[in-house]
């Protein structure tokens, strides 16, 4: 289960992120929808901890999704960005 408490992310002072809540339990697929920058990769790149969020929590399978659990937790994760979304994350 992957639990999203109270999430905030800002850039340059304008929120993206808001206090998002929301939790996907174990075997439920989520669909994350919604018009350009409203935030949606946002939000996964801080779940997948590409970014790091300003608030809040996640947690994954009841425990906080730290450092030392985010191996075992990105084994078990998939995705794809769209385009050159993954590339302004990285460093050359």
């Amino acid at each position: 289960m992957i639990q999203v408490t109270g999430l905030r992310k800002s850039f340059t002072g304008k929120p993206v992120l808001a206090g998002v809540d929301l939790t996907v339990g174990q075997g439920e697929s989520l669909c994350v929808i919604g018009q350009s920058g409203t935030g949606k990769s946002v939000l996964l790149k801080c779940i997948l901890g590409l970014t790091a969020p300003d608030a809040g929590q996640i947690q994954w399978q009841g425990r906080p999704l730290d450092r030392a659990a985010r191996p075992d937790f990105l084994a078990r994760f998939g995705m794809l960005f769209q385009g050159a979304a993954l590339f302004d994350s990285l460093t050359v």
